[in-house]
């Protein structure tokens, strides 16, 4: 009898079997894992992502997604289109240029600002959030903070890959995390 595969399943399997991971990458002891390598050789894995989160979130009647910096920027959009929503930027410092809100957010290796258009969010918008990874949840906290400030109503964070040692999960709490892949790459510390 053949297995039947549901899309998460599908998702995780693809990416766990074509994760690309860079040692010492931004700094020494660091496997930083980069999905745009995984997303950009293998459609197959791009598409089973995409299927699996258009899965789980079109039933859930969110009223916008947002994605965070580069990472949230691709699969957000992509899903925001597919569910007929909007899509809101969470930004670097600095590239908001106009009634921007701005957070700080401490990361595994580095400080960071992210900034969001004040005029954007719809105020009680039911709002899914996006992000390549997460690790110990910094940047997703700092975009968290920004939304509610915006007045939105954060109804879960999706990302590809989740590094359970680093905390990210219990970080965001209590807005819930849903997560691809949730795995450790070989070796030393990821982020």
């Amino acid at each position: 009898m053949p297995r039947t595969v549901t899309a998460h399943q599908e998702a995780a399997e693809l990416l766990a079997e074509h994760m690309f991971v860079i040692p010492d990458f931004p700094l020494p002891g660091i496997r930083y894992i980069d999905y745009y390598r995984s997303v950009d050789r293998y459609p197959k894995v791009r598409g089973a992502v995409l299927r699996c989160f258009e899965e789980r979130y079109r039933a859930l009647g969110v009223d916008a997604v947002a994605g965070i910096g580069g990472g949230g920027f691709g699969f957000g959009m992509c899903l925001a289109h597919a569910l007929d929503v909007p899509f809101h930027s969470i930004r670097k410092a600095g590239d908001t240029v106009y009634d921007a809100l701005t957070t700080s957010v401490g990361m595994n290796y580095a400080q960071r600002s992210f900034t969001l258009a004040s005029d954007v969010v719809t105020a009680g918008a039911r709002v899914l959030l996006v992000d390549d990874t997460i690790a110990s949840g910094g940047s997703a906290s700092g975009a968290v903070r920004l939304l509610r400030e915006a007045g939105a109503e954060v109804v879960e964070l999706a990302v590809l890959f989740e590094i359970p040692s680093k905390g990210g999960r219990e970080a965001i709490a209590p807005v819930p995390l849903f997560s691809v892949l949730r795995d450790e790459p070989a070796g030393a510390a990821a982020c």
